[in-house]
């Protein structure tokens, strides 16, 4: 199953829904120049990976386009000192006045990860007693929606993903006939919908986001497991004085069928719940409530720094999440909370395509999330 990629990064250099959506202040976030590139070396650490080195590259395709959101092609190449390595090609192009939003995605991984269990219940399991494995291979998708009526998209999605697993002890805590539990072949066929009416793409202040994607895997087009994944997004923003945005947000993940073990519903610690280990709750449906409060800081004319001027936000977070087997399981005492606070740095001003750099606390432990762009 995919890694979130993107997963790692750190700079090595310092409306309502139905409404119309206020336009955030564009005052602090005017630069000189259209930004075409962007080169961020990646250094982090965390308690699944240690120390993580690598590159992100990003090319910006339509820096001085003003009718047309801005597409990017994003290469990210990232290697842990326990071995784990990551490769992933990620385009997206915005087209015809918005009318078209085409995402891509490849990548390559070799993963060992450790195994906790099933459930909603797996937080006295310690990384000592869950079970190492390692997972190998190739996945991608490619997504094409298209406007239909104003703010409201949809079109096709295609899937597919190859893994082997090699098991690493003496599988005490995998089930005996548990599904993917050494790996295989999936390809689904699904659709995407989306309804935004945000007033920016990467740092909204205003306006909702919702978007429903639904996959189906069978055998006759060549996945190894039948199984459906339905999942909804909703996300709504509040521009809070100047430069300030309080945003919430719901996922829900519903799965059913065949399911490999690596594609159930789990927070991946990165967008939600943010410093968790990814994997350590596992099972078919998934719910997850967020809310933040981000901000950036105010454009300091006796500033004149290009590499911190106009560049610096923060954030503050705080977010709650479980799985269970079936929605009936869904309890409100089976929430697992997480909170904290975080720094942003603007690859490029002009769009606030920002380095995330969150630190939360989760599972009685703190721990970071670092990635490109804004967690929802």
């Amino acid at each position: 199953m995919k890694r979130g990629l993107k997963g790692v990064l750190f700079a090595g250099v310092l409306i309502l829904c139905f409404g119309k959506p206020s336009q955030a202040d564009s005052t602090s976030v005017q630069v000189s120049k259209p930004q075409h590139w962007a080169l961020v070396p990646i250094l982090i650490s965390n308690a699944e990976t240690g120390v993580q080195l690598g590159a992100l590259v990003m090319r910006f395709l339509n820096p001085e386009d003003t009718l047309n959101k801005p597409s990017t092609i994003g290469f990210a190449a990232r290697v842990s000192q326990k071995l784990q390595v990551d490769v992933d090609l990620f385009p997206e192009w915005y087209l015809q006045n918005n009318r078209y939003h085409i995402t891509a995605d490849l990548d390559f991984i070799r993963w060992p990860a450790d195994f906790y269990g099933l459930g909603n219940d797996t937080s006295d399991i310690s990384k000592e007693s869950a079970d190492p494995y390692l997972a190998q291979g190739v996945s991608g998708n490619l997504t094409v929606e298209r406007e239909w009526w104003p703010k409201l998209s949809a079109g096709p999605e295609v899937l597919f993903n190859y893994e082997k697993i090699d098991l690493k002890s003496r599988q005490s805590l995998f089930p005996a006939n548990l599904p993917g539990k050494h790996g295989g072949f999936t390809s689904g066929l699904g659709g995407v919908m989306t309804y935004d009416r945000r007033d920016a793409i990467y740092w909204a202040r205003s306006g909702c986001f919702l978007r429903g994607k639904a996959a189906w895997y069978r055998s006759l087009w060549g996945s190894d497991f039948d199984y459906d994944s339905y999942s909804l997004e909703v996300r709504q923003f509040i521009p809070v004085f100047a430069t300030g945005a309080l945003g919430f947000a719901a996922t829900l993940e519903l799965k059913d069928g065949d399911v490999p073990f690596r594609d159930l519903s789990t927070p991946n610690g990165d967008k939600a719940m943010r410093g968790m280990v990814r994997g350590k709750y596992r099972d078919r449906d998934m719910l997850v409530l967020q809310s933040e409060y981000k901000s950036y800081l105010p454009d300091w004319g006796w500033f004149h720094s290009r590499l911190i001027r106009n560049r610096l936000g923060w954030a503050v977070f705080a977010e709650a999440g479980q799985v269970a087997h079936t929605t009936h399981d869904f309890a409100w005492s089976e929430f697992r909370p997480a909170f904290g606070a975080g720094l942003r740095y603007a690859m490029n001003p002009s769009q606030r395509m920002n380095i995330r750099i969150d630190v939360g606390y989760v599972d009685h432990s703190i721990a970071p999330a670092i990635n490109i762009k804004e967690a929802f």
